[in-house]
């Protein structure tokens, strides 16, 4: 086994900022990636792989002081946005997003087998694109602007696309596989400047948009280690390894032996002179850990490979995206890509997943098997729903829902702005005259969907918007630009990587009032569907959001992520229509995010006659995270978590806390049954685990069967409950000081916290998933004794990606048995009233005042001094 220095706690961490790289190490080379997959029981080591912190200031005439000092307020402050390298108007390379194409542009897949590993790299990139205008004379609608997208290589996509992110197909079950993250977006220092997080009295954590170009990587949908041992420094071996054992080691210097003594924290996160270059080993889906940015040919940034144990699990499709706190909600908009466990990996294939259900006719069994035997979930259509959000109101200014793009934060705060979008001296570097939203998919605008009448076609759809929710229905438009619906629906397979316990279910909803059901898709930001389509006439239709059965109560959500994609706001909020909502030169009252021509069946095809439900049975006991009828052997606890809205929707907390307030302590061995409310206008995620629905609302059962009691999911938002719930005027709990909470929409839910370093812990148990992988030609190593145990440290969040950003985050520890650390009162119960508003009212007003003290014109910067959405 290659040995490592370990890098322990340094002497500052005690300070140390949320997501802190690595305590940086002397050089050494790069194990090679089957080394790293073998030695499946390292956690939390440091290899660098180039000397860290060498200065690179050769050639250059700046003294120390130009690279150390940057503008300052009257306040001592330094200026954001923050000037990038050079500090002049900069160029990135060229994207082109297709309007319109006849075709869908597909996906490239990169398959990963076992120990296997794939690069990305994220850099920034100039998008434009421009979409006839509403009716003839009018001018067009276009959009420019700046962000962040991935790059991997051994792709065929072009390079000047936004499918660079490639599907990752894991074959690589019952082993590990790798994914090496390298940011290229230009140098940005953190929010602190010119003093490293912690140094000279400045805060360690701080909440909303900031620090826009670090970045780190998330593994949604992945049953995997969360690999974070500390919530301050996450370059840890993990316990029991050799590293740790040696109690008599210095904790690692800073800086490393080797390296100038005159560098300091101060340069590594201020600096941009300052080399970066380095690998940082973790292993798990660790957002805690940051990757710094480089500047380009004068300090390479910082390269984070990630090892993944990924044991035993059911095929399904998850997503990667960036995590970094402060980044997330501006960055994911544009960088993103599907994570696939694909079928190919049983064993048996679908018989190894599916069983006849009992009292069905057998015939129907044998027809779903084959129809997905036809089209496996791995090559099946891929649809990827990206949205990026210009939206201004009708004054010219950006609207409420543009501020986390833009990077304003809970204040509206002109100086934290994102300076892909900015230049230093302020001005815009984007440009959406039209001021409207735009949705796309696979990184096209109205891209069209090819499917014969009377068929099956199965759907991988992949909801990467960070706000806001769809119900997508097929509908025709006709020459007035009305919409109706088409003969078109709808059979759920699964949700978020993870079958329907019995498949299929034909989707339908009939709201109150309605006169029949429609068959419609709801999703909310960060979930995906599993889905068979079947459309009965031939036929030009689209795939529209807001056409559907359901529409956004604006009585109750005044806030702009609790909005239905494409759906027409009152003339009162004074905002335009999404860009996605002109088609063919026609304003139409829904979004159009693709075109779906449905082609006659050939002569003498054979008709698909319509499936009933529930033909099939899932094996979903063959995996003991997903085996609820023996989670009750084990120990029981209950707990409470509420995402404690603001008035008419807005704003966010976990029962009136925001990070790093926000602490949740999981027993590992335990059932966790959880109590969890306010997902009307919230998406509940929880890293890495699954949950089980055990109870739900009837505001949502009694109008559609999009969920059910059995599902399992990994978001869980049930907009539908706007209208189902008789909420008071302002919203679930009006959000003023100590205004009581009113509860409608509880759900309860199940999951088993098991242990993540056990490798048998994604199926079975040890012998059961043993059987699995053998099978597969992979037999898992031995069990890990069953007195060790290892805590780790994750998550769980609203997946409206800006209110992550903002503090509406739980870190979960997750603890061993008799740990006396644990604080005694740590169960959580859901707060009877609001306060946190208290301390939010509170802040705003201090914050007015500071702005308005250093004359600045928040309105002139895009901002309003109101909470974001």
């Amino acid at each position: 086994m290659t040995q490592h220095r370990r890098c322990s706690t340094p002497s500052w961490t005690a300070a140390a900022p949320l997501a802190l790289l690595a305590v940086l190490c002397s050089a050494a080379a790069l194990a090679p990636a089957a080394a790293a997959a073998a030695d499946a029981s390292r956690r939390l080591l440091v290899k660098p792989h180039h000397n860290p912190l060498a200065t690179a200031a050769e050639g250059s005439a700046s003294s120390d002081a130009e690279d150390r000092f940057e503008p300052r307020d009257e306040a001592g402050h330094i200026l954001l946005p923050r000037p990038r390298s050079g500090g002049a108007a900069t160029s990135f390379p060229p994207v082109h997003v297709p309007v319109r194409p006849d075709y869908l542009p597909q996906l490239p897949r990169v398959r990963l087998g076992p120990g296997e590993g794939a690069s990305i790299v994220i850099e920034a990139v100039d998008l434009k694109f421009s979409v006839p205008g509403p009716h003839h004379g009018a001018a067009p609608l276009s959009l420019s602007f700046t962000g962040a997208r991935y790059v991997a290589a051994g792709t065929n996509a072009p390079a000047d696309s936004l499918r660079t992110a490639p599907a990752i197909v894991l074959d690589a079950v019952c082993s590990t596989f790798s994914l090496t993250l390298t940011n290229n977006l230009p140098f940005q220092g953190v929010s602190t400047c010119p003093d490293a997080p912690g140094d000279n009295g400045s805060l360690f954590f701080t909440n909303g948009p900031h620090d826009f170009e670090w970045t780190n990587l998330h593994t949604h949908g992945l049953k995997v280690d969360p690999g974070a041992v500390l919530f301050d420094n996450t370059c840890e071996p993990a316990p029991g390894s050799e590293e740790a054992a040696d109690d008599d080691e210095d904790p690692a210097e800073f800086p490393p032996k080797g390296v100038n003594k005159d560098v300091t924290r101060a340069d590594y996160y201020c600096n941009p002179r300052m080399s970066t270059d380095q690998m940082c080993e973790v292993m798990g889906d660790n957002v805690y850990v940051n990757d710094k940015p480089h500047r380009t040919s004068v300090a390479p940034g910082a390269h984070l490979r990630y090892t993944y144990p990924l044991g035993p699990a059911p095929p399904g499709v998850g997503w990667y995206h960036p995590h970094q706190h402060g980044s997330v909600g501006t960055q994911t908009p544009t960088a993103s890509g599907p994570l696939i466990i694909p079928e190919s990996w049983l064993p048996n294939g679908l018989s190894d997943m599916y069983e006849p259900a009992g009292g069905c006719e057998i015939a129907d069994f044998h027809r779903l098997m084959q129809i997905l035997k036809s089209q496996p979930l791995e090559s099946s259509t891929l649809l990827r729903i990206d949205a990026v959000w210009f939206r201004r109101d009708g004054k010219g200014n950006p609207e409420e829902d543009s501020f986390p793009m833009l990077g304003s934060g809970l204040d509206g705060r002109p100086d934290t702005a994102s300076p892909l979008l900015y230049e230093s001296d302020g001005s815009p570097r984007f440009d959406n005259a039209a001021g409207r939203d735009w949705g796309l998919i696979n990184g096209a605008f109205q891209p069209t969907i090819d499917i014969t009448e009377k068929e099956y076609f199965r759907w991988q759809l992949l909801n990467t918007m960070t706000m806001k929710w769809l119900d997508l229905t097929i509908q025709q438009v006709h020459e007035d630009g009305s919409l109706t619906h088409a003969d078109c629906d709808f059979w759920l397979l699964g949700r978020d990587a993870l079958p329907l316990p019995h498949i299929p279910r034909r989707l339908q909803s009939k709201p109150r009032g309605a006169a029949s059901p429609v068959s419609d898709i709801i999703m909310s930001p960060g979930t995906r569907i599993d889905v068979l389509v079947k459309c009965n006439r031939p036929g030009s239709y689209v795939l529209a959001s807001g056409a559907g059965p359901f529409h956004t109560n604006y009585t109750t959500c005044q806030a702009t992520h609790c909005e239905i994609f494409g759906e027409v706001a009152p003339p009162a909020a004074n905002v335009p229509r999404s860009a996605n909502n002109v088609f063919e030169r026609r304003e139409l009252s829904a979004a159009v995010l693709a075109v779906v021509e449905v082609a006659p069946r050939e002569v003498g095809a054979p008709v698909h006659a319509d499936l009933p439900d529930n033909v099939a049975r899932a094996k979903l006991e063959r995996f003991a995270y997903l085996n609820h009828t023996a989670f009750d052997s084990k120990k029981t606890v209950e707990q409470c978590f509420s995402f404690m809205n603001a008035a008419y929707g807005g704003m966010c907390a976990v029962n009136n806390a925001l990070l790093p307030k926000t602490q949740a302590y999981v027993e590992m061995g335990t059932q966790q049954v959880w109590k969890l409310r306010d997902i009307t206008y919230h998406p509940f995620h929880m890293h890495e685990s699954p949950i089980r629905l055990v109870t739900l609302p009837s505001c949502a059962t009694s109008v559609t069967n999009m969920w059910q009691v059995g599902d399992w999911v990994d978001v869980l938002m049930l907009p539908v409950c706007q209208n189902g719930c008789e909420w008071p005027d302002e919203g679930s709990g009006g959000g003023e000081c100590d205004s009581p909470v009113s509860v409608c929409d509880e759900v309860t839910v199940q999951w088993m916290a098991d242990r993540y370093y056990d490798p048998s812990a994604g199926g079975g148990t040890h012998h059961q998933a043993d059987d699995l992988c053998a099978a597969a030609g992979r037999p898992l190593p031995p069990a890990p004794d069953a007195s060790e145990c290892r805590k780790r440290i994750s998550m769980f969040h609203c997946h409206i990606l800006s209110h992550e950003d903002e503090g509406c985050v739980a870190v979960v520890n997750w603890f061993c048995p008799g740990d006396k650390d644990v604080p005694s009162d740590h169960l959580a119960s859901c707060p009877a009233r609001t306060t946190y508003t208290c301390d939010q009212e509170m802040r705003r007003r201090q914050q007015r005042r500071r702005l308005s003290g250093l004359g600045r014109d928040v309105a002139s910067n895009g901002g309003d001094g109101s909470a974001a959405a």
